[in-house]
């Protein structure tokens, strides 16, 4: 399997400011976009290496069950018919800041829920605290171990302990503060990217970043620099800068890739919501896809995927539309994801140098 999260389904009911009416029963949670990120990226026969979770209540939808069907994932739904299925809350306020709690009690994922295919893939997506994460990364190692050793009691050889999986870690947002600085940094020596937003990483650090001087720039390099030099320096930093596109920063180099959608495109964009899952499932395929070649050139086509991807995740309320042609070929909101593709790289070609210093 080429890609596995453990984030969560939830189904969202959201309330917008007068006269726009609410919308229910929306599909939603980290899980279910950083599937779709993977996915969009992966069309049968290949969707099927892409696996997630969802916990299935009594009260889910049959619409909603036909569209994850539709998507042809490895996803494994775990029948919870004693118990709704988790939902949440969400409301718009004036200037656009989007309140979000839970309407009952969530259920998380770990990796005693993934299947021994899922615990096999080659990577994994994680959305938790530190302290989670540092749990979740040594439980899934201790997964794949059993797994290991099982195959060879067996006579089988189908995982060898030391081939680990590649950790994308996507901090939680309430705990980027400086007091879970320390936890922070134990969890950054055990995956291999982390990949918090700027508002997140500014907290995180205590410090404000203004992108539109080009002196945030600099400090943001700065700062990613001095955490990799003194805490991780194996690490990738994968900053996830909204409609800014993305910095990323490794020991020995950073790139900034813009947004896909720009000015000329803008209006397309309805509901930023889960561009960020979105792009980290993506950023797991082009990893995959880029191979082993140079390291900087891999972790700039995992970007550039996962760019593209998430100019797909924040066109509608939901996920995007997905049609399939008498060819078999994919349209998602009436595009071909390759088509995107390739346009994003013409686009970097001729304006931005992915090598370009900021």
């Amino acid at each position: 399997m080429d890609f596995v999260t453990v984030g969560m389904f939830i189904i969202d009911e959201i309330h917008y400011q007068p006269p726009k009416k609410s919308d229910f029963n929306v599909m939603g949670g980290a899980g279910l976009y950083a599937a779709l990120g993977a996915r969009l990226f992966r069309p049968p026969p290949s969707s099927f290496e892409v696996g997630w979770v969802v916990h299935e209540g009594h009260d889910f939808p049959s619409h909603i069950k036909a569209t994850i069907d539709a998507w042809e994932t490895s996803c494994r739904f775990v029948p919870t018919f004693y118990r709704p299925t988790t939902r949440a809350w969400n409301a718009y306020e004036p200037g656009g800041f989007r309140s979000f709690r839970y309407m009952n009690e969530k259920i998380r994922i770990d990796e005693d829920c993934l299947t021994s295919e899922q615990l096999q893939s080659k990577t994994h997506h994680l959305i938790c605290s530190a302290d989670r994460c540092i749990s979740l990364a040594r439980g899934i190692d201790r997964k794949r171990r059993e797994l290991a050793e099982a195959d060879r009691d067996g006579g089988k050889s189908s995982l060898a302990p030391k081939e680990n999986p590649f950790l994308i870690w996507e901090p939680l947002p309430d705990l980027c503060k400086p007091s879970e600085m320390g936890k922070f940094q134990e969890a950054l020596k055990l995956v291999d990217v982390a990949s918090p937003n700027l508002g997140e990483f500014c907290s995180l650090l205590g410090v404000s970043v203004d992108l539109d001087q080009p002196s945030g720039w600099s400090l943001l390099r700065q700062m990613c620099a001095e955490l990799i030099e003194t805490k991780a320096p194996e690490v990738v930093l994968v900053i996830r800068l909204g409609g800014k596109g993305c910095f990323v920063a490794q020991a020995d180099n950073h790139f900034r890739l813009p947004a896909y959608h720009d000015e000329l495109t803008a209006y397309q964009v309805v509901d930023p919501t889960g561009g960020g899952n979105t792009f980290l499932g993506a950023f797991a395929i082009g990893l995959l896809e880029a191979g082993e070649s140079s390291r900087g050139g891999r972790f700039e086509q995992a970007a550039v995927h996962g760019i593209v991807a998430a100019s797909f995740a924040i066109e509608q309320v939901g996920v995007p539309i997905l049609k399939r042609l008498a060819s078999k070929e994919e349209l998602w909101n009436g595009d071909r994801v390759g088509d995107r593709l390739k346009k994003y790289r013409e686009r970097l070609a001729k304006q931005v140098p992915l090598d370009q210093d900021y």
